[in-house]
């Protein structure tokens, strides 16, 4: 005879939360309508702590992607609902750049000099720039050109 409480999540609310997961419910309305804690919803959705409840929702998909492949639906709802189920397979490259790419740097740091203070910096600047020139001038010197990358016979 098991010992211990009995599992939270029975087969028949498995089977409820992975086709409710398809119809694209949040983890909250899940919840709510499972009778069960947000944060178990979580780990069912990610499918490391119930396998079964992530095969199943995909299960709940296959005939839909079966009849698009098929010709019966119309692409556009299907490409709508693939692109925004699974954003890193099927979206537009723009956008999974955007998924990717969704932090900032912020940089507020900013520095008060008096003019007397900016004039000698930039006298101390003056002569490095012209050194820096002179070693750009050296090491790629100017070829005539016509402006587009095109060298000319002089």
């Amino acid at each position: 005879m098991p010992r211990g409480r009995p599992p939270s999540l029975t087969l028949a609310k498995q089977d409820r939360i992975a086709e409710l997961i398809w119809l694209a419910y949040t983890d909250d309305q899940i919840a709510c309508m499972v009778g069960i804690e947000k944060r178990t919803i979580a780990r069912a959705r990610s499918g490391d702590l119930y396998p079964r409840i992530k095969k199943s929702a995909l299960e709940y998909e296959e005939p839909h992607r079966r009849k698009f492949w098929e010709g019966q639906y119309l692409p556009a709802g299907v490409c709508w609902m693939l692109e925004r189920r699974y954003p890193s397979q099927f979206a537009k490259p723009e956008i999974q750049l955007s998924f990717q790419h969704n932090s900032f740097t912020q940089n507020n740091l900013q520095i008060n000099i008096t003019r007397a203070e900016f004039k000698e910096i930039e006298a101390e600047a003056t002569p490095v720039r012209e050194n820096v020139k002179k070693m750009f001038a050296q090491y790629r010197p100017a070829l005539p050109s016509n402006g587009h990358g095109d060298i000319t016979a002089s």
